[in-house]
């Protein structure tokens, strides 16, 4: 009786045994499997990173090199509406020769060429850039100024405000760009305007990553400006503004139907016309380069 019950318990801690070393066996193959499974999620995990950053580099390159074509198209698209303004200016400015000349006036006719030579001088050399220095472009603009007012007989003043940092920088526009709208307050505002005290202020400042341009003019406006011109110049066809908008369009990356510039008439307390303000803004491009390709 004992030796069957000294059995039994020796066949129990037998089992007890057994059972130990089965769940034992049990939990490392639990455990290699919950391992494995861990390597496997980890793996699957890294080539989706690996393939996500594949894919994210290729987009890149590819809108880096949609963003060059578009670049390309706008330069060129520039160079073409530029190549158009140019010979129009120059219509006005012979024009403009041709009128002081008839005064003969030999002093004043002289200093007038001296400085249309020093101006066009100018144009040709940022002919070959698509864009040029604000401090060029301002001083190509006074000297603009000079020449319309010698054929106006200093009928108006010019003040000209512009922000020191955008005069010290490495700010870049688009050459030719702002004279259209001083040729236009000029021609169709002061021109045609009587009074003593006319005058056109321009100023230029630095904002919120853009080059503001306001142009403010106390000429007749713009609804006698059209009277004036449909009884003096009937058959007259101004392109300089239209393809000026459309310069600023395409420098700025803009749609055709954006509103790039506003035309603000001015008018006294009873409504009387006191002149035209043109407001428009240029994206920053701030760089060093001598080619006049844009940069970084």
């Amino acid at each position: 009786m004992v030796n069957e019950t000294e059995w039994k318990i020796k066949n129990k801690e037998l089992e007890n045994t057994n059972l130990k070393q089965l769940t034992a066996a049990q939990q490392r193959q639990i455990a290699f499997s919950n391992i494995l499974l861990f390597l496997i999620g980890v793996g699957f995990l890294l080539g989706a990173f690996v393939a996500f950053l594949i894919y994210k580099s290729f987009q890149s390159k590819k809108l880096k090199d949609i963003s060059q074509y578009k670049q390309k198209i706008a330069e060129t698209e520039m160079q073409a509406l530029q190549a158009q303004m140019n010979p129009h200016f120059f219509f006005n400015s012979l024009n403009s020769i041709e009128n002081f000349i008839m005064q003969n006036e030999k002093k004043l006719a002289s200093d007038y060429l001296n400085k249309f030579a020093r101006f066009i001088r100018g144009i040709l050399d940022s002919s070959n850039n698509d864009l040029i220095d604000v401090n060029k472009d301002i001083e190509s603009l006074r000297l603009y100024i000079d020449l319309e007012q010698l054929r106006f007989n200093n009928k108006f003043t010019f003040h000209c405000e512009v922000d020191p940092e955008l005069l010290h920088g490495e700010y870049h526009v688009p050459a030719l760009l702002v004279q259209p709208f001083l040729e236009n307050a000029i021609n169709h505002g002061i021109g045609p305007s009587e009074r003593t005290d006319l005058k056109i202020c321009l100023k230029v400042s630095l904002n919120n990553n853009m080059i503001h341009y306001i142009i403010v003019d106390n000429g007749i406006g713009r609804n006698q400006s059209r009277v004036y011109n449909q009884l003096n110049k009937p058959f007259h066809k101004s392109v300089g503004m239209k393809l000026t908008q459309d310069r600023i369009n395409i420098f700025n990356q803009a749609t055709a139907s954006s509103e790039s510039v506003k035309i603000i008439d001015l008018f006294d307390d009873e409504q009387n016309p006191i002149g035209t303000r043109i407001e428009f803004a240029l994206k920053v491009l701030k760089y060093a380069s001598p080619q006049g390709h844009p940069g970084g």
